[in-house]
């Protein structure tokens, strides 16, 4: 109760960082090493520590800084080494995914060569006639192919002549009579259309004074082939060179003695080069270029270029050249 009360210090309070060096006082950057035996005095001599000078300031700067750096360059380090090892396995990845997607469009050719194939297999016994005019009706037009078809086969009996069915090319009728769609008929023997096929093109008929013209009834796929190699036969029919159609799809040109089979329209440059022939830039294509009776007038689908090799001579021998496409 009656106790002496502690005097208030009045001294302004100031923060180490900016009090002067006092002489005399004790200093823990002076090595003062009494102990603390309770807060007050730890306080007390925190209070007469020395400040901190521009050399502590540098060093706690370079320490800092060196801190900084060596993080930064281990962090750094790491993000790269990740980074080339992410790049690595897509590069693997990416390799792996071009020769699988190489060998699904090879596939893909294959299965779309064949089933080209299947189309003009399947269309075999068929003949198209251009030429006949559109005033025969669809009600005579079966006997008046018929009719044809006796006037080339002459002893071929009405069972030989079996038509199957008889119609005009599926695309609009045209005003122009000189231009008429084309007659697709289907034929029950296929020796039978072989030998139509051969004494039209020996003795084309004739029909109200009307040349007619008989060719075989190929798939809109093939025909779209035949039409990107105008300019290819187009040269040759310049040059005077014998060609002839193959199936599956393949052209073969008779130059000398040697026979030279071209297999895909993206090598028609290289072909056309390897045995000496210089092609003009295609022209155009409009709607009269287009021949009649062919309703398919889409572009090719563009395919995968197969790698380019040179034609080799081939063995077989080519007959007589076709150009009716």
């Amino acid at each position: 109760m009656g106790g002496t009360k502690k005097r208030r210090d009045t001294t302004p309070s100031v923060a180490t960082l900016f009090r002067g060096k006092e002489d005399g006082r004790p200093s823990l950057s002076q090595g003062h090493t009494e102990t603390c035996s309770n807060s007050d005095d730890y306080e007390a001599a925190e209070r007469h520590a020395a400040p901190i000078t521009k050399e502590d300031l540098k060093k706690l700067l370079k320490e800092t800084s060196d801190d900084i750096k060596a993080y930064t360059a281990a962090a750094l380090a790491s993000r790269t080494s990740r980074t080339e090892t992410q790049i690595a396995e897509t590069q693997d990845k990416l390799k792996t995914h071009t020769g699988d997607i190489g060998a699904m469009q090879d596939k893909i050719l294959y299965l779309e060569d064949g089933l080209e194939d299947l189309n003009n297999r399947s269309r075999r016994q068929n003949i198209r006639i251009r030429g006949l005019p559109e005033s025969v009706l669809p009600e005579t037009l079966l006997p008046t192919v018929r009719a044809i078809f006796q006037s080339l086969l002459p002893d071929a009996s009405e069972q030989d002549l079996y038509i199957e069915r008889a119609h005009r090319a599926l695309r609009p009728p045209t005003y122009n009579m000189n231009a008429p769609r084309d007659i697709i008929t289907k034929l029950l023997y296929f020796p039978i259309k072989e030998r139509l096929m051969k004494a039209a093109w020996d003795n084309p008929p004739t029909y109200q004074g009307q040349t007619l013209h008989f060719y075989q009834d190929l798939s809109p796929t093939t025909l779209q082939k035949r039409r990107d190699l105008n300019p290819l036969t187009t040269a040759l029919v310049e040059k005077g060179w014998r060609y002839t159609w193959g199936h599956p799809f393949k052209l073969h040109v008779k130059k000398g003695e040697q026979t030279y089979t071209l297999h895909q329209v993206t090598d028609m440059q290289d072909f056309a080069q390897y045995i000496g022939l210089s092609l003009r830039q295609p022209a155009q294509e409009t709607e009269s270029s287009t021949p009649a009776g062919d309703n398919r007038r889409d572009e090719p689908r563009p395919r995968h270029p197969r790698q380019q090799a040179k034609p080799r001579p081939s063995t077989t021998s080519v007959g007589q050249a076709h150009t009716d496409t």
